[in-house]
């Protein structure tokens, strides 16, 4: 049997194509012999590149996801900042108005617990002496540097052994305009991120705060640190100087190996599929981040217009650029009346066009800080009323310096309440030397008697020798004691007119060793009534302070007499009351100048029973007395005028039996001689 040949070419291309020459047909049934190869490798590039195309939208995706993430954490921890910062400046308000000093722990202790991030409170009074340090086991810090600048914020973070990163908030505490002490709240970073990080944030990232030179200084994390992961980071000053919070991402390795060997084996039906699927997966979840992000500029809308601070924004053309609802209110302006304005605005005072306009000029040329600053607005009405200002940079997300924004809040009730509370103090000290002069009344009666029997006796001799025949010689020494007995009743009465007029405080420089002598002069007859021997121990030299005489004297008046009365049970021969003026931290020697920082103590002592621990606890409290008759003001407003003369009063008990007063000024030098002031024309 013959076999023949089967024709050149494939079947498909011979009877399809029988008029193609033979190269033509080979050449042509190798392309169709290469197009299933080209078609899987066209549909596996396909498949890579949509996988290679899902991979980078993934990658993006989560690259949105974590600075979302950083925004949130950044504005979390803001707040509560914010929030720790009110909360310290609101104590120190609460401690300027001189609650007892249970009363500020506990108020302390609140704020430590309220905000678990705040590690620990000091409290200082002027001098820089710690009072308070809530928890009481917590290192103390050096007293802060506070200098005359009204503005606070936090320091650079430090380490704090065995505790970790904490960054210090000073806060003064003035009363009157005038600075008696100092907050000073430790901010525990650690702490601040395990309380203010929420888990889904953490679950997948890692959480930090950095310095300025990388070194980590707390962190919040579920998991390792991520070297290939990606990482968002925040400048985060301020609040915190030189502080960066960055957000590292832990993400599982690439699935692209993985998807193109299992997307090879289902084909280009199953990729077209499974591309679909990813791609309403992607659009679903773009939705569903539009709609949060949506939802959260809507809820930080509404937070906004539900604000009663005022807030407005300007550029560094001082142009405003926002105000918010609460801040036209309380101008009554519209927000596109305003927005658009440069200086001088509508609501500024005529009389503060240039001082305000000085601030800007500061503002733009100074350090970035925040600052703080009071003054005085005109609404559209015409009506004026005080603000008080916060003024920080306005920063972008790229750390850009775009203007200010300023917080305003009308301060024009509270002003108008510290007035109130100001006259009602003056009148209670005013009542409190009234009482203590009615008190006084029979003892400057008799102090009175002397000079004025004396005056009658002189006077009566005169007439005698008049009658008699005598010349005007022989009246000269008469006449001479006559004049001195009525100048000594004069200062008693000029004495008594001083003590009890209401006047405002006048600060001059004062003679403590002089004052010391001439009060005990003046309570010369009623320590001789209640059998008190008077001790004084004085130096030579003058101790010389910046204080009002007469306040001064009303406080050493009312410790004489409180340690006089304090003898009354005490055996005649045994009351004594010792009174003693010194200096402190001096130079060698009491004859020596006052040195810089040199203070003046006047020290009060009886022999009295001394004060049981139940009373000592209240004794400077307001309205408490252990008298019957007592209205619980006198020791309460001693210690108010020491503290407006930037001093201290305290009390301790005596080994041998009594109680010891001590009256502590800041010393000054003896200012140049003058003139002596004009009479009061009252």
């Amino acid at each position: 049997m013959t076999v023949s040949a089967p024709p050149t070419g494939s079947p498909t291309t011979a009877g399809v194509f029988p008029s193609l020459p033979a190269p033509k047909r080979r050449r042509f049934d190798r392309v169709v012999e290469a197009t299933p190869l080209i078609a899987v490798l066209l549909i596996a590039a396909l498949l890579g590149f949509l996988v290679w195309f899902a991979d980078r939208s993934e990658r993006e995706e989560a690259g949105l996801a974590l600075i979302r993430d950083a925004l949130w954490v950044e504005q979390a921890l803001r707040f509560q900042i914010d929030a720790d910062r009110a909360a310290v400046e609101r104590l120190a308000v609460d401690i300027g108005d001189h609650p007892a000093e249970e009363v500020v722990v506990a108020r302390i202790r609140s704020v430590v617990v309220a905000h678990p991030e705040i590690a620990a409170i000091e409290w200082r009074d002027g001098a820089g002496a710690l009072r308070t340090l809530v928890p009481p086991d917590a290192p103390p810090t050096a007293p802060p540097n506070l200098g005359g600048n009204p503005a606070h914020g936090f320091t650079a973070p430090r380490l704090e052994a065995g505790r970790g990163h904490v960054a210090d908030l000073a806060v003064p505490i003035f009363e009157n305009g005038v600075r008696i002490g100092s907050l000073t709240a430790r901010l525990h970073l650690e702490r601040l991120l395990n309380e203010h990080v929420p888990w889904w944030i953490t679950q997948n990232n890692l959480v930090a705060l950095l310095d300025r030179d990388g070194a980590e200084l707390a962190r919040k994390s579920s998991l390792a640190r991520d070297p290939e992961g990606p990482r968002h980071d925040l400048a985060f000053d301020p609040p915190l100087p030189d502080v960066v919070l960055s957000l590292t991402a832990n993400r599982g390795p690439s699935s692209l190996t993985g998807n193109t060997l299992v997307a090879s084996i289902f084909g280009l039906a199953f990729v077209a599929v499974v591309s679909i699927f990813a791609l309403m997966r992607h659009y679903r979840r773009r939705l569903v981040a539009e709609e949060s992000l949506g939802e959260a500029q809507a809820l930080r809308r509404a937070m906004e217009e539900s604000l009663t601070v005022g807030m407005r924004a300007r550029d560094l053309d001082d142009r405003i650029i926002y105000v918010n609802p609460a801040f036209c209110r309380m101008v009554g302006w519209r927000a596109e009346e305003i927005v658009g304005l440069t200086p001088p605005l509508p609501y500024w005072l005529p009389d503060l066009v240039d001082e305000t306009l000085a601030r800007h000029h500061t503002l733009a040329h100074d350090e970035l800080k925040p600052i703080s600053f009071e003054t005085r607005f005109r609404r559209r009405d015409g009506s004026i009323f005080d603000v008080l200002v916060y003024e920080a940079p306005l920063i972008d997300a790229r750390g850009v310096h775009r203007g200010w924004m300023g917080s305003i809040i009308d301060i024009t009730d509270r002003k108008r309440a510290e007035e109130v509370e100001r006259r009602q103090s003056e009148s209670m000290t005013r009542t409190a030397r009234l009482i203590s002069m009615g008190e006084m009344a029979s003892t400057i009666s008799h102090e009175l008697n002397q000079p004025l029997a004396a005056i009658s006796s002189y006077a009566t001799g005169c007439l005698n020798l008049i009658r008699t025949g005598h010349g005007p010689a022989d009246l000269v020494a008469a006449l001479e004691k006559l004049e001195v007995q009525a100048q000594r009743a004069g200062r008693i009465v000029r004495r008594v007119h001083d003590f009890v007029r209401k006047r405002e405080p006048r600060f001059a420089t004062v003679d403590v060793v002089a004052l010391v002598a001439d009060l005990a002069t003046f309570v010369a007859p009623e320590a001789r009534k209640a059998r008190v021997e008077v001790e004084l121990d004085l130096p030579d030299a003058p101790a010389m302070v910046t204080a009002d005489r007469v306040l001064l004297e009303q406080v050493a008046f009312n410790l004489v007499r409180n340690g006089m009365e304090a003898m009354a049970t005490t055996p005649a021969r045994m009351r004594r009351l010792d009174i003693r003026v010194r200096r402190r931290a001096g130079r060698d020697g009491d004859a020596a100048p006052p040195a810089a920082g040199e203070e003046i103590v006047v020290e009060v002592a009886d022999r009295g029973p001394g004060i049981p621990p139940e009373v000592a606890e209240k004794l400077f409290s307001p309205f408490y007395s252990t008298k019957p008759e007592g209205m619980g003001m006198g020791l309460n407003i001693c210690r108010s005028i020491v503290e407006l003369h930037q001093g201290h009063l305290e009390f301790s008990a005596r080994p041998e039996g009594g109680t010891l007063f001590t009256l502590v000024l800041p010393a000054s030098r003896p200012a140049p001689e003058a003139a002596p002031p004009a009479k009061d024309p009252r």
